[in-house]
């Protein structure tokens, strides 16, 4: 009789709802479906299930123009989304409390143990983790204030004027001409960009969708108990747009190597190799292009040659570059030595000596480092060289080139949601995009640097201990990571699993990480789990998986950083799109029973191909994991039946009381045609956008 009544309560519930909310708002629901469900089940046909990434034809479908996509959007999305929003509410919530009525007045469903398991009391285990070395300095390379401080002055360390950054469209008209770049003292007032130009440029910045709104909302939602009013509010993300809605400067930093030690580029052939480049990006649209496109008429680009004061190259001798006899005294020199060298320094005042020291020491790491700012690497070097460049000192060899890229792959989000290129641009690749790397720990950068030539011995202990102070104060404090679409890769020495785990060992205070499409197998699983020091990760709140390919194995061996305390306080773990099927939601049911997983965390396991077995499984767990525990399941689009449902939406009762999000367990329109392949379509969509370092393939 109680099993009845409670489904009864739940068949009015939900008419209730479909009357009194859902009808009102058809047209929000409409466009969020639209919005949402098409595109990636369209995606997740045009690839197989071993595919990466989304295929070509679709990125340039992506490019067209507005009114060229309408139709499709009209006679293609517009029904699909109609259709699939019929499906949501009529077997949500008429169909499937209906059904569950009549399973709970004829079935019989498993007991209700509300006994507590062994495991209740949590681990003290103490931790033997390094502690890293967080810095309460972080802030300044996420911050923009910190940026406009650095070109205004801040009143302590920085004086208005020590840097200036030049006009990239400036720049781009400077090669049209084949001219050559001089340095700061020597260029036009129109060649620089101020810090009001640059605050109007960022002012002007399109209004697009905000994504990050939509996955913020949704893990509240998740986090929240799923009531209705988060469930509206989560559905009328669509709508909501702002300015700038990546959060970007309109700043540009070049890395780039310096041709002769007097001039990087005498002859100006860097920069045309530069400039070339930067115009053939993302479909010949080019660098500027792109930005114009996201709303910044102009980018600010800080080069260090024409940003910073510099001395006369033409009073440069060849005897110079000998530092052992550029070191000696005037009085061991010759007559003419000497005044030639008295010269050459006498060529920068003072007053911009000590702004050029500033430069160096308080800021030069900002340009490259700062979450918000793009950094261009121009890795390749000309054709034709200066007589006498050593051609075996390339980019990668070079200290102060491996230092700037090294901070610019720190901690920059790896995909935009609404800007068309990439915050780290190696322009040797015709796609505008680098070879992503992972963050590179300070003890690592010690080995680089070890390897690398300096021009000047001493940098190298103070490139070394700039370095390490910029990766204690980003990874120290860093509160987002995000790596969608970055394949984890075993054994590579840049994007492996296990420098991946390195790098989150740094990060104290680290409160969302995303490692989504990352083609992570069991065994990259299990590497990355192995990697992870006992109690990292201390104040982690959201871990996201999705679009994975690991399956049970893999689920094991995620689930098995939690026995060494790391992410205790995790409340949201998303698997979304990892095919994981029964097996894995086996794996995750035994986590739970044991309550080897946090005790207050919300996991969504939708789109990950789990049927009957796999729901029972995780029902008796949340079952049998007794009172104490407060995980929270959603297995939203998966093959779960009537069972499985009538299973999970007695044990999430059991456990949390009635709730909204209760209704929507093990959601799938099995009445409707094709609803089988549709939803394995979304998953796979879901799983190739990711792959391809989107959110949404829209």
């Amino acid at each position: 009789m109680r099993r009845a009544v409670s489904a009864a309560r739940h068949l009015l519930q939900s008419v209730a709802v479909v009357l009194f909310c859902f009808l009102p708002l058809l047209p929000l629901l409409l466009l969020f479906f639209a919005i949402i469900f098409p595109p990636l089940a369209i995606a997740g046909s045009l690839v197989s299930g071993d595919d990466i990434g989304l295929p070509p034809a679709w990125h340039r479908w992506r490019r067209l123009p507005l009114l060229v996509r309408l139709p499709f959007v009209l006679f293609v999305h517009l029904p699909i989304g109609m259709y699939w929003l019929l499906g949501f509410i009529v077997e949500g919530f008429l169909l499937k409390p209906a059904a569950l009525l009549a399973y709970e007045l004829l079935a019989r469903g498993p007991p209700r143990s509300t006994e507590p398991c062994e495991s209740d009391v949590e681990s003290n285990e103490p931790s033997s983790r390094r502690p890293a070395p967080a810095s309460e300095d972080g802030g300044r390379y996420r911050e923009h204030d910190s940026v406009w401080a650095a070109l205004e002055g801040d009143g302590d360390k920085v004086i208005r004027g020590d840097v200036r950054l030049l006009s990239l469209s400036w720049l781009m008209g400077l090669a049209d001409q084949n001219g050559v770049l001089p340095r700061r003292q020597e260029l036009p007032e129109e060649a620089f960009l101020d810090a009001a130009r640059l605050k109007r440029i960022e002012a002007g910045a399109r209004r697009s969708l905000d994504v990050r709104r939509f996955e913020r909302v949704f893990a509240a939602w998740s986090k929240g108990g799923g009531g209705l009013s988060p469930f509206l509010g989560f559905m009328a993300t669509p709508l909501h747009s702002r300015r700038n809605a990546d959060g970007l400067l309109p700043i540009v930093s070049i890395s780039y190597c310096w041709l002769e030690a007097a001039h990087p580029d005498r002859e100006g052939r860097q920069l045309q190799l530069l400039c070339r480049k930067l115009r053939s990006l993302y479909g010949g649209r080019g660098l500027l292009g792109a930005c114009r496109e996201y709303g910044f008429s102009d980018m600010g680009v800080f080069l260090d040659w024409s940003s910073g004061y510099q001395k006369d190259p033409a009073l440069w001798r060849g005897w110079m570059a000998d530092q052992a006899l550029y070191a000696k005294s005037d009085g061991a020199l010759s007559e003419q030595q000497a005044a030639d060298r008295r010269a050459y320094e006498a060529s920068r005042t003072a007053e911009q000596k000590a702004a050029f020291d500033r430069m160096l020491s308080n800021t030069m790491d900002l340009w490259y480092a700062h979450s918000a700012i793009t950094v261009v690497l121009l890795t390749q070097l000309p054709d034709e060289l200066p007589a006498g460049f050593d051609p075996s000192r390339t980019y990668d060899s070079r200290g102060w080139t491996t230092f700037e890229r090294c901070s610019a792959e720190l901690a920059k989000i790896s995909s935009l949601q609404s800007a068309r290129w990439s915050l780290v641009i190696d322009v040797s690749d015709e796609g505008g995009g680098a070879e992503r790397r992972l963050p590179t720990t300070p003890q690592r950068m010690a080995k680089l640097l070890a390897g690398c030539r300096f021009t000047n011995g001493a940098d190298s202990s103070l490139v070394l201990q700039l370095y390490a102070k910029t990766a204690a104060a980003v990874l120290g404090t860093v509160r987002e990571l995000s790596y969608v679409g970055l394949p984890l890769v075993r054994g590579d020495e840049w994007t492996s699993p296990t420098r991946l785990a390195e790098a989150l060992n740094y990060c104290e205070r680290l409160q969302e990480l995303a490692v989504c499409g990352a083609r992570l197998d069991d065994e990259g699983a299990r590497e990355l789990a192995a990697g992870i020091d006992h109690g990292a990760l201390p104040e982690l709140d959201i871990l996201s998986l999705n679009g994975s390919r690991f399956g049970a194995r893999g689920v094991a061996a995620v689930c098995s950083v939690f026995e060494r305390g790391v992410a205790r306080r995790l409340t949201l773990l998303t698997l979304m799109g990892t095919p994981i099927g029964d097996e894995g939601a086996a794996a995750l049911a035994s986590a739970l029973e044991t309550r080897m997983l946090p005790p207050k965390l919300a996991l969504s396991v939708s789109l990950c191909d789990v049927g009957d077995t796999g729901a029972k499984a995780i029902a008796a767990a949340l079952r049998r994991a007794g009172p104490g525990s407060r995980c929270r399941v959603f297995c939203y689009w998966n093959r779960i039946g009537l069972a499985g449902r009538s299973a999970l939406l007695g044990a999430l009762e059991a456990q949390h009381g009635p709730a909204f999000d209760h209704l929507l367990a093990g959601t799938q329109h099995t009445w409707l045609l094709g609803s089988a392949a549709f939803v394995r379509a979304m998953a796979r969509g879901l799983r190739s956008a990711s792959e391809s370092g989107t959110f949404l393939p829209t």
